[in-house]
């Protein structure tokens, strides 16, 4: 098991509670994945105020609920705490070997998995295993986009992974380069401290408050009444509220999505909006180029900056595998059902999946499921019937959301949930529920 995050730690607690041996490899000094917030404040995806953009309800596990004390979203560390006290449950946190990075895999003679890793010293272990999942998540590569002139500002640029809080930045002035959640998160707070703030927006998204009708929306895009309408229905009720509550983005000074929603991947947040009708958050479009401490937009207009904090996303990728393993050649995910390697059928990811709401379910699902394929009590179809599986999704995942990597991990909740639990024999469901 690589990762020792909320995907590894499924996986792991899953193995474990079949009395399958599982050794997790975790290259971090801690649990928690990208909820681990390490003190001293060190580069990683958490930052001081990062929150659960999904309801503590939803984001728990189905089978170790979330303290009923915490609030409806939970801070980084409540989830890293909560996170720890689930490896303990499960018998898992003996099980983490930490400071272990993996630096390659390969077959060996006998079939087996030959992993190397390496400590905290620099030192290189080999050990062989049956089978291997990986579970490294995919926010952990920071991808920097260059600008002409780049090289002429004189001022500090940072990717959110290097960003801790907001006070290095107090009375500077900002550029907060991106549109997804935590530009949305970076940009509301440092509207509060920076002496101007700008947020360059490159294409239109939808933005979406935390809850609609007072309910939380990952708990509406998982309850069964949503899962009965049919998509165009889902869509169409999302639209309304959205009208309803917040109007139009253009009146916001935003772009306007190319896209209906749910045909790409959503800006969350309760306070954007806000910050923006009270001035707070200035909103500019792509920008063109950068000369010296100026940054130029492709509206003919410029601010001068002090500060670029890139909120640019992530690269997927798997350094200590082939390419070929995992993607196709235009560099879009390629595994059947998002979990298996077509190449090495017995190589499983966990996790590497974008969800409209919470993941938690999502990969305790993916778990039963390679659980079940270890054991052997489950077996995958013919490798023609993998395949095909992979070019429809790829085909549909770019008609609806696009041609890139990210898109090709995107998955309705309720379609996908259906789509593992068919991948397991009915013997196998029924034995488990006995």
């Amino acid at each position: 098991m690589i990762g020792a995050g909320v995907s590894g730690l499924a996986v792991a607690g899953t193995l474990r509670s079949r009395d399958l041996p599982v050794t997790v490899l975790e290259r971090s000094g801690g649990l928690g994945g990208l909820w681990r917030y390490p003190e001293p404040a060190g580069p990683g995806p958490a930052y001081r105020s990062l929150h659960l953009n999904t309801s503590a309800k939803i984001t728990g596990y189905g089978d170790f609920p979330m303290p009923a004390d915490f609030p409806r979203y939970p801070r980084h560390d409540q989830m890293a705490s909560y996170l720890q006290r689930y490896a303990d449950h499960k018998g898992v946190t003996d099980l983490v070997e930490l400071n272990c990075e993996v630096v390659s895999l390969s077959r060996a003679a006998d079939h087996t998995w030959l992993v190397t890793t390496r400590d905290r010293t620099g030192a290189q272990h080999h050990r062989r295993f049956g089978h291997v999942v990986v579970a490294t998540g995919h926010h952990w590569s920071p991808r920097l986009p260059s600008f002409p002139g780049d090289e002429t500002f004189p001022g500090r640029r940072l990717h959110s992974f290097d960003y801790s809080d907001p006070v290095g930045h107090t009375g500077r002035r900002v550029v907060v380069v991106g549109f997804g959640n935590s530009a949305a998160d970076i940009s509301v707070e440092l509207s509060r401290v920076a002496a101007r703030t700008v947020l360059v927006q490159r294409r239109g998204v939808h933005v979406v408050p935390k809850t609609m009708l007072g309910i939380p929306i990952d708990e509406i895009a998982s309850a069964p009444w949503w899962a009965r309408l049919t998509f165009p229905e889902q869509r169409r009720l999302i639209e309304t509220l959205l009208r309803l509550m917040r109007g139009r983005l253009a009146d916001y000074g935003l772009a306007e999505p190319d896209h209906r929603i749910f045909g790409g991947a959503l800006t969350i947040s309760d306070e954007l909006l806000s910050r923006i009708n009270h001035g707070a958050l200035v909103v500019k479009p792509a920008i063109e180029r950068i000369e010296n401490s100026v940054v130029h937009f492709t509206d003919g207009t410029g601010e001068a900056a002090d500060d670029l904090v890139y909120c640019t996303g992530y690269r997927i990728e798997f350094p200590f595998l082939p390419f070929e393993w995992v993607f196709e050649p235009a560099g879009r995910v390629a595994l059947y059902q998002r979990v298996v390697s077509l190449a090495q059928p017995d190589l499983y990811f966990a996790g590497l999946i974008r969800p409209f709401g919470a993941i938690t379910r999502l990969v305790q699902a993916q778990a039963e499921w390679i659980a079940d394929l270890v054991e052997g009590v489950a077996e995958l179809p013919p490798p023609s019937v993998m395949r095909r599986e992979v070019d429809a999704h790829l085909k549909a995942a770019d008609a609806r959301y696009g041609p890139s990597a990210a898109d090709s991990v995107q998955v309705d909740f309720g379609t996908y949930l259906a789509a593992l639990r068919r991948q397991r024999r009915p013997s196998v469901l029924t034995t488990r529920r006995g």
